[in-house]
């Protein structure tokens, strides 16, 4: 559908909105690693504690939730900048933060356990990556898209990274004998039990971007979605 100045001025305020909350919850959250002792998993099966400097700073970039606010605010200000994007690369990664940010805040809120920080700084990071950032993120989606981009192959394409993740994370916990999460907890949980959580981590990928992929489809079809031309 062809869409207004305000249509555009609107998107644009939506998806550079996004970018910004997300930023701010990831600046925070480094900045509070970088001040504190990192803490362990509730019953974690390891001891290794990261900090406080620079090793619990950058030891932040190997949990999902950073990563996927960072692809989900990089994404975001990109389109913020151009809507009019039509690199079959951009929208996997669009694809990408928008299912990975929606998974940080299901799991988080309903699947980990965690420990509280009682500290302003590191909730106010918390409540920006795990509750905001996945509301606003979906809602813009829905409303801004860009429509019609959701593909079987985008994807097939985009599972790969969560896979990636996985692979990544049990290999760098072997050498570091640490793990991120409690459901990736190896020690405690042992290689299948991990693998169980893994699956159903997979398995809920799939069942976010199946659900995308019908929503922009019937969104688009009946109630004709905003599609930016690409000129």
């Amino acid at each position: 559908m062809q869409t207004s100045k305000l249509n555009l001025t609107l998107a644009r305020l939506v998806f550079a909105s996004t970018a910004l909350v997300c930023f701010i919850g990831v600046l925070l959250e480094l900045w509070y690693a970088y001040y504190h002792k990192s803490s362990l998993p509730p019953n974690a099966g390891f001891t290794r504690t990261f900090g406080p400097g620079i090793d619990s700073l950058l030891n932040q970039f190997s949990f999902f939730t950073t990563q996927s606010n960072l692809i989900l605010g990089i994404t975001t200000l990109l389109l913020a900048l151009n809507l009019h994007r039509t690199s079959s690369a951009f929208h996997i990664w669009r694809l990408i933060g928008i299912i990975n940010i929606t998974i940080t805040g299901i799991v988080f809120n309903f699947v980990l356990q965690t420990v509280p920080k009682n500290d302003i700084i590191a909730d106010t990071a918390s409540r920006l990556e795990h509750d905001i950032a996945p509301i606003i993120a979906v809602i813009g989606w829905i409303i801004f898209g860009p429509a019609n981009k959701v593909t079987l192959r985008r994807i097939l394409l985009a599972a790969i990274l969560p896979i990636a993740y996985a692979i990544f994370t049990l290999i760098r916990g072997a050498i570091m004998e640490w793990y991120p999460y409690n459901i990736m907890d190896v020690p405690r949980l042992g290689y299948s039990g991990v693998s169980i959580n893994i699956v159903g981590i997979f398995v809920l990928f799939l069942l976010i971007a199946g659900f995308l992929a019908l929503i922009d489809k019937f969104l688009s079809s009946k109630f004709g979605r905003i599609s930016f031309p690409s000129s």
